[in-house]
Parts: structure tokens; C-alpha cells; sequence
């Protein structure tokens, strides 16, 4: 399917928002960084210090308490960039954009991140499940549980952060995996070449 010049500086500007967002509203957004919060889903106490340009550091006893503050830290600290990355990796960014943007959806839709992450997701072993399913919970009970620290942008676009699944994640995944390898094409022509012999 062939798109547009059009449409990829719409796909470039997605990209754009995506990674500048949390820097021009970071003095917007309120959340708490200090203190103690309360969660019952931990099952130990867990640590979260940040530096000076406000990077978590998370120390935790055991691995499902970290995967989970790990999902909570990061809804925190980036949860319109992963909403606006979902949209537009699972082919739902006209929710955001209108109708202007299908041919981004259908692109997406046909090269099937979300439609992978369904199947794959059934392919976890348990162990795995139990890691991401942490995680997934840990940004829902952020999603849930502190919608007065919800990102300013929702309200400006105008939509509300939808809960997270484990598909997503894989979906995110997916998408991150397919936009590192966008000179695959040269990559394969170039392998295709007959290699040089350093060794007779």
C-alpha cells in the first residue's frame, strides 16, 4: 500500500507529538513525586526516587511489585504519549485526528501489529503473562485511581485514557520493532550482494 507525502508528514508529525509532548506540558502536569501513596495491589513496599531531571529510579523486593511500579511510574510520567502510540499503532488514531487520517488506519491495520499482538498474547507462557499482566496493572490503577493526575492533553484532544492490556503493550512493541527496521529494504539488497572474501 503506498501513502502519500501527505500522510507520512502527518505520520512524522504523530512521531513529533508523541516524543515533545511530555516536554512542553511537563510544567502543566501535576503529579505526586514525593511522599508515600497508598496501593493495595503492592505487596511489598516499593521505592521511587528520581534525579534531578525527574527519571524514576524504582527499587523493589520482588519482581511483581517492580513490574507493577513500573507500569504505575510509567502512566505517571507518559501516559498521553502511550495513548497517542496506541491509537496510532492499533489503526485507531482517527478517534484523535478525524477522517483525514484513515489512510494512517488502514496502513496500520493492514500491517497488523494489533492483529499479531491477539494471537501472540495466547502464546505467553505463564511466567511472562504474569510480568506483563503486572505491568498492565499498574498502569490501570493509575488510570483508575488518580484521574485527577491525568495529563492536561486529554483534555485538550478531547478524548479520556482507555485501560491497558497486555495486547497493547505487545501492539507498542510491535510497532517500536517495525519503525527501528525502516531501511529493511536496503538491508535486504544490500545482503543480497555477493560478501566480500577477507580470508582464502
Amino acid at each position: 500500500m503506498k501513502v502519500s507525502k501527505k500522510w507520512l508528514f502527518l505520520l512524522l508529525f504523530v512521531f513529533v507529538v508523541i516524543i515533545l509532548t511530555p516536554y512542553f506540558f511537563s510544567s502543566l502536569n501535576t503529579y505526586q513525586t514525593d511522599g508515600t501513596i497508598n496501593i493495595p495491589e503492592l505487596t511489598k513496599p516499593v521505592k521511587v526516587l528520581r534525579d534531578e531531571k525527574g527519571m524514576a529510579y524504582i527499587y523493589a523486593q520482588n519482581f511483581n511489585d517492580l513490574w507493577f511500579a513500573q507500569g504505575f511510574i510509567a502512566a505517571q510520567d507518559r501516559l498521553f504519549p502511550m495513548e497517542l502510540t496506541r491509537l496510532f499503532a492499533t489503526g485507531r488514531i482517527c478517534e484523535l485526528a478525524g477522517e483525514k487520517a484513515k489512510p494512517l488506519d488502514i496502513k496500520m491495520r493492514t500491517l497488523g501489529f494489533h492483529r499479531n499482538a491477539m494471537k501472540h498474547a495466547k502464546l505467553l507462557n505463564q511466567e511472562d503473562r504474569n510480568f506483563l499482566q503486572r505491568y498492565v496493572d499498574g498502569v490501570n490503577t493509575f488510570i483508575n485511581t488518580r484521574t485527577d493526575s491525568h495529563p492536561l492533553e486529554f483534555k485538550l484532544a478531547g478524548i479520556k485514557p482507555g485501560l491497558w492490556t497486555i495486547e497493547d503493550s505487545l501492539t507498542i512493541m510491535y510497532f517500536m520493532g517495525w519503525g527501528s527496521s525502516a531501511n529493511f529494504q536496503d538491508e535486504i539488497r544490500s545482503g543480497s550482494r555477493r560478501p566480500k572474501r577477507y580470508f582464502h
